[in-house]
C-alpha cells in the first residue's frame, strides 16, 4: 500500500510540473495555488477511492489519475514533433505553438480511448476440428461487459444488435458480466435490455473474478432471470454435437479441474471450453478440448500495459494453436473500472467451428 501511496505522489509531481510548463505561472500567488490545487485534487480523490479501495470511488480515483497519465503521453509526443520539426526544418516551434499542439494531442488521446472503449468491433475467427461435426456452429464470444456505472443499457442494446446482425448458432460469456455488484445492474432495469439477447441454442456464462466479489449468488440469479444460463463447473451438449463446458473463475475454490470436467462429455465430439481467465493454458492443451474461450486480460486495455502483458503472459489476446487445441483470448466487451482503451477496442469475436476436410 505504501508504495501505491507514493506513486500517487509522484503522479502530483508529474502533473504539477506539465501544468506549470503549460500555464507558465509568473507570479507566487499563482505557482503556489496550481501546486496547491493539483496536490488537493489528488490527494482528495484518493482517500475518497481508498475508502472502497478497488470498488466505485477507487474507479473515480483511477479515471483522475489516468487522465493525468494521458498527459504525460501528450507532452511527449509534443516533444517528439518539436524535434522532428526542428530536424526537418531546422527551426525551432515557439513554445506557445508546441504547448498548443500538445493540448489537441492530450483531446486526441483522450478521445480515442473513449471511443476505443465504447465503439466495438466484430473478429472473426474459423476453427477446425478433426471430429465429426455435420455442420459449421458459430459461436458469439462476448467477454468483460462489467456492466455498471459506466457501460450499461446503451451497450446492450448495442451488443444486442450487433449479435443480431451476426446471428451466431450460440452466444457465450467468458465472465465478469457486472462491475462487482448488481446495484447499478437493478437500478437502471438492465434486466430488461439484457433478456433481448438472444441466440436458436441458447446464450450461456461462467462467472469471472468481479463476479466473485459478495454478489455472485445475485449475478447468477439476474444472469439466469434474462435467459442466460449460467454454467457453473457444469457441461452441455449443444444441438447433439458440440459439448460446451463452463468453468467457474480461480476465485472459487469449489471448482473443479479441466480434466474432472471432461469426465461429464464425450471427448470423441468437439469440445469447447468457457473460462473467465486463459491462464489454464497448460492444464488444457493436452486434453481433448478443441477451442478454449476466455477474457479477463482485457489486452492490457491501455498503453504501455497492452505490451507489457504480452511479455508475462503466453497469451495475453487473440488467438493460438498450442498441441491441438485453439486458445482463444478476447480483451472484452466492456473496460471494467475506467472507460478508456487505448492500444485495444471493445470486441465481440464470431468463431466459426467446422470439420476439417
Amino acid at each position: 500500500m505504501w508504495l501505491f501511496i507514493l506513486f500517487t505522489q509522484a503522479l502530483i509531481i508529474m502533473t504539477s510540473v506539465i501544468l506549470w510548463w503549460f500555464f507558465q505561472p509568473r507570479r507566487t500567488f499563482s505557482r503556489v495555488g496550481l501546486i496547491s490545487a493539483v496536490f488537493l485534487v489528488n490527494n482528495v480523490a484518493l482517500v475518497y477511492g481508498l475508502t472502497e479501495f478497488w470498488y466505485e470511488r477507487f474507479h473515480v480515483y483511477l479515471v483522475i489519475s489516468i487522465l493525468q497519465g494521458f498527459m504525460l503521453y501528450a507532452v511527449v509526443i509534443a516533444a517528439i514533433g518539436w524535434l522532428v520539426f526542428y530536424l526537418l526544418f531546422r527551426q525551432f516551434l515557439s513554445p506557445k505553438r508546441v504547448r498548443s499542439f500538445a493540448v489537441v494531442v492530450y483531446i486526441g488521446i483522450t478521445g480515442l480511448a473513449v471511443f476505443n472503449a465504447y465503439s466495438p468491433v466484430v473478429h472473426h475467427l474459423t476453427v477446425t476440428t478433426d471430429k465429426p461435426l455435420e455442420k459449421p456452429m458459430d459461436i458469439a464470444l462476448v467477454s468483460d461487459t462489467h456492466l455498471g456505472r459506466w457501460f450499461g443499457n446503451r451497450q446492450i442494446d448495442k451488443l444486442v444488435r450487433i449479435i443480431d446482425d451476426q446471428s451466431p448458432d450460440v452466444v457465450v460469456i467468458a465472465g465478469d458480466i457486472m462491475n462487482d455488484t448488481t446495484i447499478a445492474y437493478d437500478n437502471t432495469n438492465m434486466h430488461e435490455r439484457l433478456s433481448k439477447l438472444k441466440a436458436p441454442l441458447g446464450v450461456y456464462a461462467t462467472l469471472g473474478n468481479h463476479d466473485y466479489r459478495g454478489y455472485n449468488e445475485q449475478i447468477t440469479q439476474a444472469v439466469e432471470a434474462a435467459g442466460i444460463k449460467a454454467l457453473d463447473n457444469e457441461s452441455v451438449l449443444l444441438n447433439d454435437s458440440v459439448w460446451l463446458i463452463g468453468r467457474s473463475d480461480d476465485v472459487d475454490q469449489t471448482r473443479l479441474s479441466a480434466t474432472e470436467l471432461l469426465t461429464q462429455v464425450d471427448a470423441a465430439k468437439p469440445v469447447v471450453f468457457l473460462e473467465h481467465r486463459p491462464d489454464g493454458i497448460k492444464e488444457i492443451s493436452p486434453l481433448p478440448v478443441d477451442l478454449h474461450l476466455s477474457g479477463h486480460t482485457h489486452g492490457g486495455q491501455i498503453f504501455p500495459l497492452t505490451t507489457l502483458m504480452r511479455w508475462f503472459k503466453p497469451l495475453a489476446h487473440g488467438n493460438k494453436t498450442i498441441e491441438d487445441t485453439q486458445f482463444l483470448v478476447t480483451s472484452g466487451y466492456g473496460f471494467g473500472p475506467v472507460p478508456f482503451r487505448l492500444g485495444t477496442r471493445s470486441e465481440i469475436w464470431i468463431v466459426t467451428l467446422q470439420q476439417a476436410v
